[in-house]
């Protein structure tokens, strides 16, 4: 076993509670350190009512307080800066106040950034204080905004969008270039980055599912065709998967089965979600008991048209067996194969008809979940997650020598 490593890992905010996927991420990466025997020095923005306590557990948290948040005014002047607008969000002195005084205080051997939001203070680090640089890429951010942009029908916020990508890519391809490791979470994502630019060093870790916490639930317990979208609404990918499955896929599903009820859980839904909600689509909003959610529903959804990286909560729903339908953006990155995992459906029409098989079919649903579980065992453990961090660590050390 090598020697543990003293880490210094810098994040956008802190990851708890675990209700979205970034948060579920971070968070047992670092804890998959931890148990593993390395020291981690955590430090991240938050707000004043943010609880650092979950992580204390794992790692010495240090919290710099700063507003992330979008703001309009704020929106409006990015229009004359050369910033990424996601980007300009994170620039901050005090964090770079925090990481020069930390670095004078300690001995790191490595700086791990979790997002490309957070890389100018990784490079900063690398070039006052030579510490080896690792990004972990939790997205190819620039691929995410180009298909928003592709989406868009209103001209201006069509020009806007076309617009951040074209800064995005710029910002993006520039600080992956001063990395010693680029960490991409799937294969897609490794091939627009080398794409973009040719990068140091590339290690593809994917993301990883708590075992012991997402367990196959018992068929039993399964309400009669029910279908469950689920996903905070504060990530407008997710926003724009529950509209288009609403208007475009749903009405083909309630038409062909009148038994069948969609359920919509997901922390922050706006308005315009809200007034779905009619007597077989039910709006929940932020869902403290997920278990009992997941347990329930019959078929599970993934319609993203937009997005990129990995979809943990596809892993979850692997653990725990069930039945899925997917889009390809939405099963990006992930193992499974159509038919033998999950089925997956690009369109309106075939995703509905897949749902309506699913549902009809609980033999099928069982082959499928069944297949997913052994999948996660297999590759998908935050333990096996961690090792390759691990190594990731070590030939960023090697690069830097």
């Amino acid at each position: 076993m090598s020697s543990p490593l003293r880490i210094l890992q810098i994040a956008p905010r802190l990851p708890w509670p675990l209700s979205i996927g970034g948060n579920i991420g971070i968070f047992n990466i670092t804890r998959a350190l931890s148990r593993l025997g390395h020291e981690i020095t955590f430090v991240c923005f938050a707000t004043d009512t943010s609880d650092p306590s979950p992580m204390s557990t794992f790692c010495d948290v240090r919290i710099v307080r700063h507003d992330t948040s979008t703001r309009a005014l704020s929106l409006f002047t990015n229009l004359f800066s050369t910033w990424p607008y996601t980007i300009s969000k994170y620039r901050c002195a005090a964090m770079h106040d925090t990481l020069r005084k930390l670095c004078r205080e300690r001995s790191f051997d490595v700086v791990h950034v979790d997002h490309i939001h957070m890389a100018p203070y990784g490079v900063m680090l690398k070039e006052e204080f030579g510490l080896p640089l690792i990004i972990r890429e939790h997205n190819f951010e620039t691929t995410i905004y180009e298909r928003f942009a592709l989406q868009q029908t209103f001209p201006p916020l069509a020009w806007y969008m076309h617009m951040q990508t074209r800064r995005l890519l710029r910002f993006e391809t520039r600080h992956v270039l001063q990395a010693d490791v680029v960490a991409a979470i799937t294969d897609e994502d490794a091939a627009r980055i080398r794409q973009a630019a040719v990068v140091r060093h590339m290690e593809i870790v994917p993301a990883g599912v708590d075992l012991d916490a997402h367990n196959p639930s018992d068929p039993s317990l399964e309400h009669s065709a029910t279908i469950t979208l689920l996903g905070s609404m504060a990530w407008e990918p997710n926003l724009d998967a529950v509209l288009w499955f609403v208007s475009q896929i749903w009405p083909r599903i309630a038409g062909q089965h009148t038994g069948a009820r969609l359920i919509i859980a997901g922390a922050a839904p706006p308005r315009r979600i809200r007034e779905l909600a009619s007597e077989r689509i039910e709006v929940r909003g932020f869902v403290e008991d997920l278990s009992g959610l997941l347990a329930s529903s019959t078929v599970l959804a993934v319609p993203l048209r937009v997005g990129g990286g990995m979809r943990i909560k596809l892993l979850e729903y692997f653990a725990r067996a069930k039945a899925v339908v997917s889009t390809s953006i939405g099963a990006e990155g992930n193992l499974g194969r159509d038919g033998a995992h999950l089925l997956i459906a690009d369109d309106a029409e075939d995703f509905a008809a897949a749902t309506l098989r699913l549902l009809h079919d609980p033999q099928l649903r069982r082959r499928l979940g069944a297949a997913a579980r052994k999948l996660t065992e297999e590759v998908y453990s935050w333990e096996v997650i961690g090792r390759s961090f691990v190594q990731c660590y070590h030939n960023a050390l090697g690069e830097r020598r």
